[in-house]
């Protein structure tokens, strides 16, 4: 059965050090699949996501001006501290910048990727079927798995950023292995 599955959650930050990221799934729901997955779970025994679309909605709380770059990156590329500038200037990137308002500047992005695009030339899905406990679980199954990395920074690194985000995610999942039990 092939559908397609949206989650939300919001992100904040408030006089946070710059950039803050965030990393969501492209091959995985890492954890945040929804009430919908546990009850197709509970028909399916696995499922495999085809592709992926996120959309940020962010809002500068603060006076300085606020970069929201959004990249399809390795999922353990989030634990090396990477910078702004690696960030926007990642293949895939998707940026947008807001004034220094404090709650009157927003930027809206969004961006999708195949999952055979997003792995590249090893793409092998098989290698990335989920069942149940693994579409709960914020680990991947693969360290350097590709997933979203969202990054928000105020343009002076020095400058500490405040914002409000939500964040949508759309998944394309085929889920498959009919449960009998």
């Amino acid at each position: 059965m092939k559908v397609s599955i949206r989650a939300r959650t919001y992100e904040t930050g408030t006089s946070v050090t710059s950039p803050i990221w965030y990393v969501y799934g492209i091959v995985e729901f890492l954890g945040r699949g929804g009430s919908y997955i546990d009850s197709l779970f509970g028909l399916y025994k696995n499922a495999v996501i085809h592709a992926a679309t996120i959309t940020v909605k962010a809002v500068n709380m603060s006076s300085e001006p606020l970069i929201v770059a959004v990249a399809p990156l390795p999922h353990n590329w989030s634990t090396l501290s990477p910078t702004i500038a690696e960030i926007c200037d990642a293949p895939r990137c998707v940026r947008r910048n807001t004034g220094g308002n404090g709650g009157q500047d927003r930027a809206i992005l969004s961006t999708s990727i195949s999952t055979a695009k997003a792995l590249g030339h090893d793409y092998q899905i098989a290698r990335y079927s989920m069942d149940s406990t693994q579409a709960a679980s914020t680990t991947p199954l693969v360290a350097t798995e590709p997933a979203w990395t969202l990054a928000l920074s105020s343009f002076n690194s020095l400058t500490s950023a405040s914002y409000r985000a939500e964040i949508e995610m759309e998944w394309h999942v085929e889920f498959y292995n009919l449960d009998s039990s």
